[in-house]
């Protein structure tokens, strides 16, 4: 029996790891698992694609799949993305879902999409990769559009559909994980956070994503410059992706040219996509692309 899921990545609105309450929009940058299940109960992972450091996700993420419909059996998963791991960019969260939907798939069950993402969410704090949960991100990737939420609870306060504009992705080749970061330094910006969080419930995304960013980069220790850059040259709005180093610009596309050329003098790779919809928009299969290192 096999299955294959598709999930996708996703920007930083609100960082939750402060407060609990978080937002995220969805991008075009896809993870596609595969999954073969197998007699032999061992779970044989391959990522295919890139170099990643723990598997333990994939594993937890089919386990939590599986063990929903009370079935004990091993797999053979691959794992595709074109989202950098370890940069905030939403990698985990991705390759959670596309598991789960894939594992779903190669066992001919269903179940609400929301549960799918629920899972993944387990799995993952299980796995130890998140801070929070991530529910938000989990949402934006599965679903695409901006999702606002309270993360302890695992409640959706606001969500809707996006415009299509463009995403600029400043990726450094550090790679840095949420279950590492210092959770209490973090708590301590929950006020800032909250400020930011409040900017977004009103409606007011970018404003949000910009005030969540500057004040991630303080207490993370990286450098805003790229923030500031992007926003002087035309972006709506830039900012922090998680817990970093990746860099964020979200702009219409006339404005893109200013902004990587501001950003190449750092050096690092910079991805465009575009930013993802509510999934009852369908599937455009749109592609990540790196532009330059």
């Amino acid at each position: 029996m096999r299955g294959k899921g598709t999930s996708y990545g996703a920007a930083t609105i609100v960082n939750a790891m402060p407060s609990g309450f978080g937002g995220a929009i969805g991008v075009w940058l896809k993870t596609v698992a595969e999954v073969e299940i197998t007699e032999d109960p061992a779970v044989e992972v391959v990522a295919a694609d890139q170099e990643v450091d723990d598997l333990s996700l994939i594993v937890e993420s089919f386990r939590a799949a599986s063990g929903r419909f009370g079935i004990s059996c091993g797999a053979r998963i691959t794992v595709r993305s074109e989202i950098p791991p370890a940069r905030g960019m939403k990698s985990s969260s991705a390759a959670s879902n596309a598991v789960v939907l894939a594992t779903l798939d190669a066992l001919g069950r269903e179940c609400e999409a929301m549960e799918a993402v629920q899972m993944g969410v387990l799995a993952s704090k299980k796995a130890g990769v998140t801070v929070t949960g991530a529910f938000d991100d989990a949402c934006a990737s599965l679903f695409g559009g901006v999702f606002l939420t309270d993360n302890t609870g695992m409640r959706v306060l606001r969500s809707w559909d996006a415009e299509e504009l463009t995403a600029l992705f400043l990726v450094p080749e550090e790679r840095r994980y949420s279950g590492r970061v210092d959770a209490e330094r973090l708590r301590s910006y929950a006020r800032v956070s909250l400020i930011a969080f409040n900017e977004a419930i009103e409606g007011r995304v970018w404003q949000a994503m910009l005030i969540n960013g500057l004040a991630m980069c303080r207490v993370l220790g990286f450098d805003a410059e790229p923030i500031l850059e992007a926003v002087k040259e035309g972006a709506a709005s830039a900012g922090l992706c998680g817990k970093g180093p990746a860099i964020c610009a979200v702009t219409k596309p006339e404005y893109e040219g200013e902004i990587m050329d501001r950003w190449r003098s750092s050096g690092h790779p910079i991805i465009r996509t575009k930013i993802r919809g509510s999934s009852e928009l369908g599937e455009k299969g749109r592609r990540g692309e790196e532009i330059d290192r």
